[in-house]
């Protein structure tokens, strides 16, 4: 479930940071009319652009430092207490394996 969910958020970060780069160069690429309208409406997106890549980046970090937070909490918790993790494991292949035995009839 780990690994899916780490593919899972790595699509989803590549998403985030091709539509930025997407939203950069339609920024790099609008023609300047020269209207006082045409530069508002060029300041706010250049505005809104370094607002979302600074949330990206605040939110990327933040989801790795959770990640391995709990990659550390869980390490550590199976080295202090290895007959638990090994119970717990036990138990959940036993109720998975009951589970799809009686799924497969």
């Amino acid at each position: 479930m780990s690994q899916k969910y780490e593919a899972k958020k790595a699509v989803l970060m590549d998403d985030v940071k091709q539509v930025l780069k997407d939203a950069e160069a339609l920024y790099k690429a609008a023609v300047d009319d020269g209207t006082q309208e045409g530069k508002a409406l060029k300041e706010k997106l250049k505005s809104q652009l370094a607002k979302a890549q600074q949330q990206y980046a605040e939110l990327e970090g933040t989801v790795l430092d959770r990640t391995r937070q709990a990659a550390a909490t869980t390490n550590d918790l199976i080295y202090e207490k290895p007959y638990h993790a090994m119970g717990v494991a036990a138990l959940v292949g036993l109720v998975l394996g009951a589970f799809l035995s009686r799924c497969g009839r």
